[in-house]
């Protein structure tokens, strides 16, 4: 169990001092305050179990998440290859509208 200060916290997490101050305020982090020099200090607990959300987000994905995003990826082609299709028709029938026509709808 360590005790960092909110800079070093932020520095070692990679986020901002005000980001860590939100945290700290919104009581998502434990703290201690210490009187040092005079001084009231706001120090951070961090221990070893604790999870930050960005070791969370690096994980690696699950098998269902794998196959979860496998289908979303396959839907979104098949909405591209839609899509291009319904472009194409456009072109056509602009083409076939004439210069005259198309200057009114800027292709």
């Amino acid at each position: 169990m360590s005790q960092l200060t909110i800079k070093e916290y932020a520095i070692k997490h990679k986020i901002s001092i005000f980001n860590v101050m939100k945290m700290v305020k919104s009581q998502e982090l434990k703290t201690i305050s210490k009187i040092i020099d005079g001084k009231e200090i706001t120090l951070i607990i961090e221990e070893e179990n604790q999870v930050s959300k960005q070791t969370v987000t690096s994980k690696a994905l699950s098998d269902d998440t794998k196959q979860t995003v496998q289908d979303e990826i396959e839907f979104l082609k098949e909405e591209v290859n839609k899509l291009r299709s319904e472009l194409n028709k456009l072109k056509v029938t602009v083409f076939k509208m004439g210069k005259k026509d198309a200057k009114i709808l800027k292709i």
